[in-house]
């Protein structure tokens, strides 16, 4: 008899908020030329994790599927654009469409309050 295998798959499902704040930040123009939206985000660590959307083709570096968890190199500098924020960092530039609930906001605030970022 076949051995069984469980396979679980972890899908992140977005809120109609979510969706509406990603669809505004994909429509509007920026200085910068935008790797990715995020949705979700939290900082760790001086760098951006959260859901990404969008994610340009960087001359055959790995691209991340809608949807996928996503870890941005050390952020450089951060600055408001209209109702979004962007971050610079090592990997690219990052639009910032939704924190995620309880820590999102709190850990940019804290990294806005280091004074080592614009």
């Amino acid at each position: 008899m076949p051995e069984i295998i469980e396979v679980e798959f972890h899908s992140k499902e977005l809120t109609d908020f979510q969706l509406c704040r990603l669809g505004r930040a994909s429509i509007r123009k920026y200085s910068v030329p935008v790797t990715a939206f995020i949705s979700d985000a939290f900082i760790a660590n001086d760098t951006c994790h959260g859901v990404s959307f969008d994610h340009v083709e960087q001359g055959g570096v790995f691209r991340p599927v809608d949807g996928g968890l996503l870890r941005t190199g050390k952020v450089q500098k951060a600055w408001k654009e209209g109702r979004f924020w962007l971050l610079e960092t090592q990997s690219g530039n990052y639009v910032l469409g939704s924190f995620m609930r309880g820590v999102g906001r709190k850990s940019f605030r804290e990294l806005l309050q280091t004074g080592e970022r614009c």
